[in-house]
């Protein structure tokens, strides 16, 4: 193995074990910054060239998906996600159709929208909803991660988890 590919792998290792705890020891980096770090670690120490690097970026799909982050931004500060929960409340006294309401309303969500974002915004929501109505909240968490991987699937935006 030569010592570029040995880098290239030591560097991998290490962004993925930073990307897993979400946190480096000693840096104030979240996930992002780790993988930042990691890529531009990856150029600095010669894995992969800077041309390399700016060939493998689709700027396209990092377009959609910061827009599709916007929009979901927005429909958070207007509201929106909120006022579903309370129509939740409201309407889903059991708890089987308090999960069925909250799995469809996930997967619908996530089939229109980014589903890592559905899933941000929609747990805040969830918790609010089972501990005003005394419930356990794993199996609406459960629920709603993976509806919406479920209802990403076949988005452009999906991911393959």
């Amino acid at each position: 193995m030569t010592p570029t590919a040995v880098a290239a792998l030591a560097i991998l290792a290490l962004t993925y074990i930073g990307v897993a705890a979400g946190r480096i020891p000693g840096l104030r980096l979240d996930r992002a910054g780790i993988a930042f770090l990691g890529g531009a670690a990856m150029i600095a120490l010669g894995p992969l060239s800077l041309e390399e690097a700016l060939r493998a970026i689709d700027f396209d799909t990092i377009a959609l998906l910061l827009g599709m982050m916007i929009v979901v931004a927005h429909l958070k500060v207007s509201g929106a996600f909120r006022g579903l929960g309370g129509l939740a409340i409201e309407h889903a006294h059991a708890p089987l159709v308090l999960l069925v309401t909250v799995t469809a309303l996930a997967g619908i969500l996530s089939a229109f929208l980014v589903n890592d974002a559905i899933c941000l915004v929609m747990t805040p929501i969830v918790m609010q909803v089972v501990r005003a109505l005394g419930r356990n909240p794993l199996p609406y968490l459960v629920a709603t991660a993976t509806a919406s991987n479920c209802g990403s699937v076949a988005t452009i935006t999906g991911n393959p988890q």
